[in-house]
């Protein structure tokens, strides 16, 4: 719509403001614009409609629908607020919660990856290896105390066995139970030892040949 508030005339591509229609629909028109004004309302049936309904209108039920309308909306706005405040958490709430789900995860990933496994009654009652062996060193020497290397310790009735090292000495590994050794070399006399768990270390002195 033209924003020319005193023009001689319109044309069908231009037409009075709206501020110039109240003015002619509530008499306060000058009378040199009322004139031209009314001869383009008698070819414009578009400000004739206009003019007409801004006549029916009347001020005091329009300005009430607006601030019915503004309340409402006011009223929408204060609610939605309301509503969004409920589902605000206070930063320590949410700090406590990611503190609460993160404790959460690293309790999963440790027993998961890194806990050793808590025994169950029957793998307790069996006993371990250490409760049913034990550590068993000796010394293998001749007559004259001289070390005897590579002499052969052999477990009578069991397929167990080791060899002395350069110094005669020789550790073995055994069921907790008596049991009896043989110590043989090529150049000794073979000899056998009785050995129990009550011991820990044994020595054995081997003889020349015959």
């Amino acid at each position: 719509m033209s924003r020319n508030n005193h023009p001689d005339h319109w044309d069908a591509q231009e037409h009075p403001s709206l501020d110039m229609l109240r003015q002619y629909q509530s008499g306060e028109l000058p009378a040199p614009l009322r004139h031209p004004l009314e001869q383009h309302l008698v070819s414009c049936e578009l400000c004739s409609d206009l003019l007409e309904g801004m006549t029916l209108a009347q001020p005091a039920r329009v300005k009430s629908a607006v601030r019915e309308t503004r309340g409402r909306l006011k009223n929408l706005l204060a609610q939605k607020k309301r509503k969004r405040k409920t589902f605000l958490w206070p930063i320590w709430q949410t700090a406590a919660v990611l503190l609460v789900l993160l404790f959460a995860v690293a309790e999963v990933v440790y027993h998961h990856y890194f806990a050793t496994p808590e025994k169950t009654a029957t793998e307790q009652t069996q006993p371990t290896p250490a409760e049913t062996t034990w550590r068993l060193g000796g010394h293998v020497v001749d007559t004259a105390g001289k070390a005897v290397p590579r002499a052969i310790i052999k477990v009578k009735g069991m397929g167990t066995e080791t060899m002395t090292n350069s110094q005669g000495e020789f550790l073995l590994y055994l069921p907790k139970k008596h049991l009896v050794l043989i110590v043989s070399h090529q150049d000794y006399k073979a000899q056998e030892v009785a050995v129990s768990p009550s011991n820990n270390s044994v020595g054995v002195i081997l003889t020349d040949q015959p």
